[in-house]
Formats: C-alpha cells, sequence, structure tokens
C-alpha cells in the first residue's frame, strides 16, 4: 500500500522539488543547507485515520491530515508586497505567487490518481522557519483507497 508520505514524495520528485518529511523541529534545522532558487516541500508528520466499511469488519480506506511548506530560500529584507519598493522584487511576487501555480498544479496531479480530497487549502508564508524561507503553508485531507499503489 503507497502511504502519503510516498505519494508526496513522488509527486515533489515530479515536480522538481526538494523533498524533506518529518516533525517541524526537525525540518526547520534545514537552516544552512537550503539553496536559493530551489524549491522545497517540507511535508510535517501526518495523521492517519482507518475508514472502516458499514459492518466494520474491514479498512476500506485511510484518511490522512496533514501541513507542509512549499516555500523557497528569501530575502529577509525583501518587501512583503510593495510597501518600499516595487511589486516585480517583492515576496509575494518573487517567491509566493509562483508557488501558487505548483499547489495548484499539485492537487489536479493527485486528484488525477483517483484520491478523495476533501480538503486542499493554503496560506502565505514569509520569513518562516531558521531557514527564512517564503512561501505557502499547505493543509490537506485525503482519502486513500486501502490497498493503492
Amino acid at each position: 500500500m503507497k502511504d502519503i508520505v510516498r505519494i508526496l514524495e513522488d509527486l515533489a520528485t515530479d515536480k522538481g522539488l526538494e523533498y524533506h518529511y518529518g516533525k517541524q523541529a526537525a525540518l526547520n534545522l534545514l537552516d544552512g543547507t537550503t539553496e536559493a532558487g530551489t524549491t522545497y516541500l517540507l511535508h510535517e508528520y501526518t495523521k492517519r485515520k482507518s475508514v472502516y466499511n458499514d459492518s466494520g469488519t474491514q479498512i476500506n480506506s485511510t484518511e490522512y491530515e496533514g501541513k507542509f511548506f512549499l516555500v523557497k530560500h528569501s530575502d529577509f529584507d525583501q518587501q512583503y508586497f510593495q510597501e518600499r519598493g516595487t511589486q516585480a522584487t517583492s515576496k509575494y511576487v518573487t517567491n509566493i505567487e509562483p508557488l501558487l501555480g505548483v499547489f495548484n498544479q499539485m492537487g489536479n496531479s493527485l486528484a488525477c490518481m483517483g484520491l478523495a480530497i476533501t480538503q486542499w487549502d493554503n496560506v502565505d508564508v514569509t520569513d518562516a522557519l531558521d531557514a527564512n524561507m517564503d512561501g505557502l503553508l499547505c493543509s490537506y485531507k485525503i482519502v486513500i483507497p486501502y490497498g493503492y499503489n
């Protein structure tokens, strides 16, 4: 059975993203190893919930609930939008806005795999983690049928 960790890892590889999985404290230790221009998918531990059939005698699927950062290394002093300069050089335009397209592509790819997606949303983040990253904090709930490969 293929777990959400492997599914997101494969999806990240297909999209050219650097994938890491673990608790947020461990993901925060990437400071110093991040590279400018690289997009990271930093997947926090996921919650797994078994979904049983109507008679309660067999697991039919697993519901996964979790979060991941979809981020790029950024300049701490860079403006968010256009507070003291132009939008073209802002955190939003250079780091966040391009990742909105990547997020949507990932969601569409998951939907094409026959998975039931009940939550797929994000919120902008700036200067996240010790590595000073900008992008999206993404949340998901995905149901994967038992035996999915």
